[in-house]
């Protein structure tokens, strides 16, 4: 069988007996029963087993044909169908499932895969034995294009045919994340194939952006029938599922595709209201074309270019596309249509913008934000349903849909409801939508499974129920008007999946907002009145504001198709934002330069003296400028506001009677990390966070700090967020507000490889507004987990907030007994903080290639030995031991006279313009001949510890010989004399210190990782007499000779035992300097019987 008969066979009504032919070229063994094991469902006419598949690894797959009853939309009914598969599925010792759901009346049908187990390592076994089944489908038959499912089960035949077919190739045959790179890769190209023919400027960049996202929505519309429905029907049947591509033919080479037909399309019908929606005659003879309102097809600034391109661009374009099933429906991470879903438009957004990365924005997986939305509801409505016995009903209800009886009765679900109805959500980075998504999907999917118990009589409304909770629910803001747009484009998308016929949709310009979070003007809890004064002295007295008439605008809006309500309250908001001026006018410009004119006038020299007049006069003149020039400031100060998004009212949903911010009841979001501020930001951002802020500015803290602000007494807030939010000592502040000013209820470390296109490990967190003095934080480490594999709330560990305050920076991630086991530390130790002098980096060069040589070069350069030290560098140490390799450090500071050095003068003069290019050469502050950072020669020629930098646990040695080190090392030198540094290099080298380092740090795994002076100085060595340091001493000599490379070769070849043996001790000893009455109490006590054997 070729591929092409192959993609004819699935482009046709399904025939079983076609795919048991299928089945056999696809797999090595299938068997066919003679009579059908009969599955009985409501959904189901008949069907039930009908074979079972062998594969090559041992493994089987059965084989299930459903035909569905009729009404049941074979291409909607996914979750419906689903559950058929399920009841045999979950309970069967099968390894898998493929099922099909045929209807003999309909063209489509699915074929599903179900699999419990789909982890397999680099061999193709299974590396996870029992996870949920997921489900991936296929979408086959007459009106699919099947160009997918024809590639990727033809993968199969052919891997048969060469060999040999497991369960990992079934699971990647239908892998929906392949899929979705593959489409991702397409897409780039065919952006910049768009992008290519304008000047690459951001306008030009967003105009590609947002012809292409438009171009994209209208695959997910067509698929609904909508597009070119004969205006002969009342009803919306009949329509061109691929209307778009027949368009574009029936244009072929007129390279004003664009300007002819496409734009009339988005702006003068998809976006205006028309007799019978009847489209234009040039989009098709007697075709109906829906008006959709929402905004998406309106004509903003960036329309307004005179832009085309060449035909064979749309034609590429549609071709593109072709390849590809578009479906509706978002996917979820257990049940997954191999297709495009809407979601694809949130990797496009977060992916393919460059400005993203600066901003810190990156795609949040769906497993991560199902997990979050669901946990925030689930705490929400324990909040307020704090009684006990409802918590786990809760749970289950929202993780697993299951309604438990306490939960049936009709007053409680009814409660339920309400309060799912009332919840205020917010994402004040919204980004492409991804968590008001997820929330929409389990605030839905709640709404429905408690409907039948609350109102028994009444039937679900599926259209309605999306339709209210995005209306009244669901808030968001992005600083990325492309941002925006996006997440505005799935929640249309979400409700045209349930639509039988097209309505208008909502107006979301009052939902999801476009702005900087960060920045606002007016304080939340500042006086709305005061704000309207302001604007109100700015205009007539009829168009005057009052709290009353802003919210019945605002309402207006909502609820209007008419372009003309819309724009006025626009222009309403755009004015009251605009009453504070960011620019100054020509006059006053004018005027400044005029004044300051005048007194250089008064001030320069002159024959005579000034008189009083004179003098009065430039005293008046300078306090005019003075005051001229602080009202200059305040203006241009504006200009930091001009995006600031204005909590105090572009919210009016948030506002009580009295006009009074209430608060949202759940903030959550994936915020940006790392992003980029203009100084002026940064000085308003560190004055306004001034809980969170430290050193240096990070976004993410500052939108944590801002949740708080955001949500009401009784709120939730949960955020996904670099990891070092758990322990690195910056975020101190951040931790400290979240633990002790608030209650962290959940902290999960994700670590690596959470974003695909972020080397940021990640962590989740979900916290209660509402403070409480002693509480439980359920924490669990995923570090090594796959994040699409990973068991939620499995492998708990419960923290005492009471206990977290003893842990050094109040560091998240130690359990109860590794803060007990700190808290000895402590009282029997010392901390390196309390003994270090020194504790800092070595030199840096700004050009290790260039200062750091060897010594054959140095001879043969004739490099003058004054300034020429030996030096080491990270990779030259290890524990115990250094290896030097000949390599030395042309050591010149600011003070060096080079000229004294002709030889180092000549050899560095061949790099100078590098070396000039320095920053702080260019500046001036160093020589062009200078070391970056010198550091001072004591630092290095006396007695130290040196330790490896680049490294997830500490790595250190001794060294009495004066090498110089780079900023690959730290240095530790010792202000005391009561321990000595081979005794201290022994304790940090030990295994309890590993311990500990790593709890306090979580660099473990880490591929960046690194060893920080603050972090070394937490760490602690045992308080010990001289005896005992003696004996920790001659240890260290040991592991240094043994580690050695001048050791005889017999010898050598023992030592991995030898170095175990002695490492043992090491551990030993330390362990009981640190817990002497723990090893009391069992009769250990290595310190009084070692030195025996040491002599």
């Amino acid at each position: 069988m070729t591929s092409v008969e192959l993609k004819n066979k699935l482009s046709a009504k399904f025939d079983f007996e076609q795919w048991i032919g299928i089945l056999r070229e696809m797999f090595p063994k299938v068997e066919i029963f003679s009579h059908i094991n009969q599955v009985f469902h409501t959904l189901v006419k008949n069907g039930g087993q009908t074979g079972i598949i062998r594969l090559d690894d041992g493994r089987s797959l059965a084989i299930y044909t459903f035909e569905v009853s009729d009404k049941v939309l074979i291409n909607r009914n996914r979750k419906g169908l689903r559950d058929i598969a399920a009841q045999t599925i979950d309970q069967s010792i099968i390894h898998g499932v493929l099922a099909f759901y045929y209807s003999k009346d309909v063209a489509d049908y699915r074929l599903t895969y179900i699999a419990k187990q789909s982890s397999f390592n680099e061999n193709g076994e299974l590396i996870k034995s029992e996870t949920a089944p997921k489900r991936y489908t296929f979408l086959l038959g007459e009106n699919e294009p099947c160009r997918t499912a024809s590639n990727r089960l033809y993968e199969l035949i052919t891997k048969k045919k060469k060999g040999s077919v497991c369960l990992a190739d079934v699971t990647e045959a239908f892998s929906v994340e392949r899929l979705n790179k593959d489409f991702f890769a397409g897409y780039r190209a065919q952006y910049f194939n768009f992008l290519r023919l304008l000047a690459d400027t951001k306008q030009n960049r967003d105009y590609v952006k947002k012809l292409l996202g438009r171009l994209v929505f209208l695959q997910f519309l067509q698929k609904k029938g909508w597009m070119g429905v004969p205006a002969s029907r009342s009803d919306w049947e009949g329509g061109d599922k691929n209307y778009l591509c027949h368009l574009i033919e029936h244009y072929k080479e007129n390279d004003r595709l664009l300007s002819d037909v496409l734009e009339p399309l988005f702006f003068n019908t998809l976006n205006e209201k028309r007799e019978g929606d009847i489209a234009d005659a040039r989009l098709g003879e007697n075709i109906k074309i829906p008006y959709l309102n929402g905004g998406l097809f309106e004509k903003d600034s960036i329309d307004k270019l005179d832009i085309d391109f060449p035909y064979s661009h749309f034609k590429e374009l549609m071709d593109f596309f072709s390849i590809y099933n578009f479906t509706i429906d978002e996917n979820d991470p257990d049940d997954s249509e191999v297709g495009i879903d809407p979601e694809m438009l949130g990797h496009i957004f977060e992916n393919l913008l460059e400005d993203n990365k600066d901003k810190g924005a990156f795609y949040t997986p769906k497993e991560i934000v199902q997990y979050m939305c669901r946990q925030s509801i689930i705490q929400y409505l324990k909040t307020h349903e704090p009684n006990e016995q409802y918590a786990e009903p809760i749970e289950r209800l929202i993780n697993d849909g299951i309604v438990m009886p306490i939960l049936q009765t009709k007053t409680v679900a009814s409660r339920l409801i309400q309060l799912l109805k009332d919840v205020k959500v917010c994402d004040p980075a919204i980004g492409s939508g991804a968590f008001p998504m997820g929330i929409l999907y389990v605030l839905y999917h709640t709404i429905h499974h408690l409907q039948s118990h609350a109102e028994p009589n009444k039937s679900f409304d599926s259209t309605q129920t999306k339709l209210d909770i995005i209306q009244n629910n669901i808030f968001g803001v992005d600083i990325e008007q492309g941002a925006v747009d996006i997440a505005r484009l799935r929640f249309w998308l979400a409700l045209v999946v349930d639509e039988v016929s097209p309505q208008p949709l909502p107006n979301l310009d009052y939902k999801i907002m476009c702005g900087n979070s960060l920045l606002n003007r007016y304080d939340i809890d500042e006086s709305l009145e005061a704000i309207f004064d302001s604007y109100n002295e700015t205009c007539d007295e009829k168009d005057q504001l009052s709290l009353e008439r802003y919210k019945q605008l605002v309402v207006n809006y909502a609820t209007t198709s008419s372009h003309i309500t819309k724009q006025h309250l626009k222009e309403t908001i755009d004015c009251i934002k605009r009453v504070f001026r960011s620019e100054l006018t020509d006059r006053e410009r004018s005027k400044l330069r005029k004044l300051k004119s005048k007194i250089i006038d008064l001030e320069s020299p002159s024959l005579f003296e000034r008189t009083e007049q004179e003098k009065k006069g430039l005293v008046k003149l300078k306090a005019k400028l003075k005051e001229l020039e602080k009202e200059q400031t305040t203006i241009e100060s504006n200009k930091l506001y001009k995006d600031s998004f204005e909590w105090r009212f572009e919210f009016p949903q948030l506002l009580n009677k009295e006009g009074e911010f209430i608060g949202f009841d759940i903030v959550i979001g994936n915020p940006p990390f790392g992003a980029s501020f203009t100084i002026a930001e940064k000085n308003v951002l560190k004055a306004r966070y001034s809980d969170v802020h430290m050193r240096t500015p990070e976004s993410y803290c500052y939108f944590i700090s801002l949740a708080f602000r955001l949500a009401r007494n009784t709120g939730v807030v949960s955020y996904i967020v670099p990891n070092n939010m758990f322990f690195q000592n910056e975020n101190e502040k951040t931790r400290s507000l979240l633990l002790f000013k608030h209650q962290l209820v959940r902290a999960i470390n994700l670590g690596d490889n959470t974003f695909e296109n972020a080397d940021v490990p990640t962590c989740i967190f979900v916290s209660k507004v509402q403070h409480k003095e002693i509480y439980d934080i359920a924490y669990s480490d995923y570090r090594m987990c796959n994040i699409h594999d990973i068991e939620w709330d499995k492998n708990i560990e419960n923290t005492s907030s009471t206990l977290i305050q003893s842990v050094p920076a109040y560091v998240v991630g130690l359990s109860n007994e590794d803060i007990r086991i700190l808290g000895t530390i402590r009282e029997q130790g010392v901390s390196i903080d309390s003994i270090a002098e020194e504790m800092a980096s070595g030199i840096s060069t700004g050009g290790d290639n260039i200062f750091k040589i060897n010594k054959d070069f140095a001879i043969s350069h004739s490099i003058e030995n004054q300034i020429l030290f030996p030096v080491v560098v990270g990779s030259n140490i290890d524990r115990y031991i250094i290896t030097h390799n000949d390599e030395y450090i042309i050591y010149t500071t600011r003070e060096t006279d080079i000229e004294r050095y002709p030889n180092t003068k000549k050899y560095l003069m061949s790099f100078i313009e590098k070396l000039k290019n320095r920053s702080e050469s260019k500046k001036g502050i160093l020589p062009w001949f200078s070391l970056n950072r010198n550091r001072y020669k004591e630092l290095f020629a006396e007695p130290k510890i040196i330790m490896r930098q680049t490294s997830d646990s500490i790595r250190c040695v001794y060294d009495e010989n004066g090498f110089y080190v780079l900023d690959s090392i730290l240095v530790l030198k010792k202000n005391t004399s009561l321990y000595s540094y081979k005794y201290i290099a022994t304790v940090l080298n030990s295994k309890l210190t590993d311990y500990l380092y790593k709890k306090l740090t979580q660099e473990e795994g880490r591929t960046f990782a690194q060893v920080k002076p603050i972090n070394v100085r937490k760490l602690y060595i045992p308080k010990a007499s001289e005896e005992d340091q003696e004996i920790l001493s001659i240890l260290y000599d040991y592991m240094a000779v043994l580690k050695g490379n001048n050791m005889p070769q017999p010898i050598s070849s023992m030592n991995v035992l030898f170095i175990d043996l002695f490492e043992r001790i090491i551990d030993g000893c330390i362990y009981e300097l640190f817990f002497r009455e723990h090893m009391k109490e069992r009769g250990i006590d290595i310190m009084t019987y070692l030195p025996s054997f040491l002599k």
